[in-house]
């Protein structure tokens, strides 16, 4: 049971506070590491004052973060990522003001910068979380994330060299590395470095890595000693950190003190300042989410956002840098059992209490161990993303991030950022253009309307299919799938010779969207169409799709183009356009449904003999043959006009399942099965029907039994037709 609240117990106290001093520690030791990363070499001079704005950072980021976040123990430290962005950008502002400003401005200006980056970062966080937007930055390709991690270590992993030898990497050669003094830097540090990468790939235990930073820095310490090298002796010769100018306490924040005329070098690198916020708005969401894995929390990310919003923006006035949440360190409390505030708030004071102490004593700490430190943290992020990705991603997925290492490596990281969402987003659209849009495709023969006609008709329609194409689309259409679209239509019609479509009905009901780019596919479906004398039927389109086809000249509406709310009534207007085409091959409809029954009749007996046992009746146009939930006492035979089937809704509405032309019957089913109507039949046009009643039925059971029993031959009969018609349909629907 963890505590998350600021009362507790005093032994919940106690763990509290131990658990911020821990990782108090840890930031202040960081900050040391940090200040490596960010000021260039070339500007010796400007550690301690970056070692200030740090602390800045740690204490009013710790402190605000601690008391706004929804996870009470939520420590948030100055972070790698964007340290070795702004280390990047410190050496491009120190290359080019080298020569026209003195080493004093050039420093000034690298600490104004990570001000800068604190408000800037902080004021996107906020809007992002105001306009509860943060849920938007999950869409970031993982590889991209990935690529990014992997490329932030190489550079930090670039920034240990010059840490760990005392010269940059294009000056280096191996006669200096062997100089005794700068054997006395990289072989320790080196050594330190792969000791942590082979420990922490091992062994995740909190205090491991503040243990080990504090066995290193005394074991060093014990070696000078040993060889009789004195503190001084050591800092002049750079092996140490310091020594630092004797300025402790708190001072003016750095962006008060630059001339007007020096902004002019940070507008510049507005560009890199965008890569930072980038960079920390991904990584606070991905350390986010690690903290609810590991704690199983729900976090609200856009109120987040908003607290490190404030936290950074504060930083930043009040001359500190960018930071967000630190998830080792934010997990300490909840692995301790005492999840509480006063664990970030504990960790704030450290870092104040540094700041108004000095930062005389991080003046010892030895250069081999820091860099060390920075070898392992750009060496375990290499090996996670290169190397034991290798094993768990995909391909494609691996090429992009080994791409955003080497473009990072070479060209920058906004550059490697910019290259692995391009790839990312090439990888996408070509794998999506070859996922299946067309979910089905269907003959007018295979897929017909639900209109119920005489046996001659469905003949023709049977014949006379192929000359209506149905092809369902479905998911999100893009320019690439819309363009397999096209060519699966030119070839369904180049290579239907005779045969070829005058009915192609695109059905949009499984369709979520369509990007503006799909459209001019859609316009040249429709250009080809009309050369080949095709008409262009669309059906059941959103309204949202509707306007996009509006929009791009391609009216639903127009001459060339029919559209349907429903695609049953596309099929039917198609089919009556295949009928009347063939009306000359079709029989009198009229007779049709007599005729087969007169083929089943006994020997001998005339259709007139069947008749007399029917009623004629005559319905006018919107007149009920027959009501929902009526009794089953009739068999309806349509001689004339047209019946409509529709089921009745509870909320009042009616949904047609099906229309009845002449040659068919209504009511068999419901008079067998002895149950009630399930549906109505609503008279379209004036009809006349001939009725079996069932009291009639049984008289003619009665009466005349072989007469009743080709009755029955002949309705199991068409009831055989419609199933047997149904399980082809779903058959084909299946495959």
């Amino acid at each position: 049971m963890t505590t998350t609240t600021l009362s507790l117990n005093p032994q919940q106290l106690v763990t509290a506070v131990s658990a911020g001093l821990v990782a108090g520690i840890r930031t202040i030791l960081g900050s040391a590491t940090m200040v490596m990363l960010v000021m260039p070499s070339t500007l010796q001079g400007g550690i301690a004052p970056a070692l200030q704005v740090i602390l800045v950072g740690g204490a009013v980021l710790g402190a605000l973060v601690a008391l706004l976040s929804t996870y009470p123990g939520a420590v948030a430290q100055v972070q790698d990522g964007p340290a070795v962005i702004l280390g990047v950008m410190a050496t491009a502002m120190a290359a080019s003001m080298r020569g026209t400003a003195p080493p004093e401005t050039i420093i000034l200006v690298v600490l104004v910068a990570m001000n800068v980056a604190a408000f800037a970062a902080g004021a996107i966080f906020y809007g992002l979380g105001a306009f509860r937007l943060g849920g938007l930055m999950r869409f970031i390709p993982y590889p991209v994330i990935g690529g990014f991690l992997a490329g932030s270590g190489l550079l930090i992993l670039l920034g240990a060299g010059p840490v760990l030898t005392g010269v940059s990497l294009s000056q280096l050669s191996l006669p200096m590395l062997a100089d005794p003094m700068r054997l006395a830097l990289w072989v320790p540090g080196l050594a330190f470095g792969l000791l942590l990468v082979v420990l922490l790939r091992r062994y995740s235990h909190p205090l491991l890595v503040p243990g080990l930073l504090l066995g290193a820095v005394l074991l060093y310490h014990l070696g000078l000693l040993a060889m009789g090298v004195h503190i001084a002796e050591a800092q002049a010769a750079g092996l140490l950190l310091g020594p630092f100018p004797d300025n402790t306490g708190l001072s003016l924040p750095p962006w008060t003190q630059l001339p007007l005329a020096e902004w002019k070098y940070l507008a510049s690198q507005a560009p890199t300042f965008a890569a930072i916020v980038l960079v920390s708005v991904v990584a606070l969401l991905l350390n986010a989410s690690g903290l609810e894995i590991a704690t199983r929390g729900d976090f609200d990310i856009n109120h987040e956002l908003r607290g490190t919003g404030i936290a950074n923006m504060a930083s930043g006035l009040l001359g500190g840098t960018v930071g967000y949440h630190a998830l080792s360190a934010s997990l300490l409390g909840f692995r301790m059992g005492a999840n509480s505030r006063v664990i970030g708030l504990t960790a704030a004071a450290i870092c104040l209490i540094a700041l108004l102490v000095g930062t005389s004593l991080l003046a010892y700490m030895p250069r081999a161990v820091l860099g060390g430190l920075l070898l392992s943290m750009g060496a375990g992020l290499l090996i996670e993303w290169l190397y034991d990705s290798w094993r768990r991603l995909p391909a494609q997925d691996y090429v992009i991030i080994a791409v955003i290492v080497a473009v990072i490596g070479s060209v920058g990281i906004l550059a490697g950022v910019a290259v692995g969402v391009a790839v990312a987003t090439a990888i996408f659209v070509l794998s999506y253009s070859r996922v299946r849009v067309v979910r089905q495709e269907l003959t007018g023969a295979e897929y017909r309307s639900n209109v119920d006609r005489s046996p001659s008709a469905l003949e023709v329609l049977l014949e006379q299919g192929h000359c209506i194409r149905v092809i369902k689309l479905e998911g999100f259409i893009f320019f690439g799938t819309a363009f397999s679209v096209l060519t699966k239509i030119q070839q369904l019609i180049s290579e239907a010779g005779d045969r070829r479509p005058r009915f192609l009905i695109l059905d949009f009901r499984d369709v979520s969207a369509i990007d503006s780019s799909a459209m001019l596919a859609f316009s040249k479906i429709r250009t080809y169409c009309e050369k080949n004398g095709c008409r262009l039927i669309l059906t059941r389109m959103n309204s949202a799709i509707a306007a996009q086809f509006r929009q791009a000249g391609l009216d639903p509406q127009s001459s060339s183009i029919r559209s349907f709310a429903d695609l049953d009534s596309a099929l039917e207007y198609c089919e009556e356009d295949v009928l009347a085409d063939n009306a000359s091959s079709l029989p009198p409809a009229e007779t049709s449904i007599w005729d087969r029954i007169s083929k089943v009749l006994p020997e001998g007996t005339s259709l007139s003999a069947f008749m007399a046992y029917l009623e004629p009746r005559n319905y006018k146009a919107g007149e009920y043959l027959v009501k929902q939930g009526g009794p089953p006492d009739e068999i309806l035979f349509i001689e004339q006009g047209r019946v409509t089937i529709s089921l009745g809704l509870p909320d009042g509405r009616s949904m047609r399942l099906r229309s009845m032309t002449v040659g068919t019957m209504i009511g068999e089913i419901g008079m067998y099965l002895k149950q009630p109507r399930i549906a109505s039949a609503v008279a379209d046009h004036p009809t006349k029907a001939w009725v079996l009643s069932a009291e009639k039925l049984r008289e003619m059971e009665t009466r005349d039994p072989q007469l009743a029993n080709a009755l029955h031959y002949a309705i199991v009969a068409l009831l055989a037709e419609r199933l047997t018609a149904t399980n082809g349909l779903l058959q084909r629907l299946i495959d």
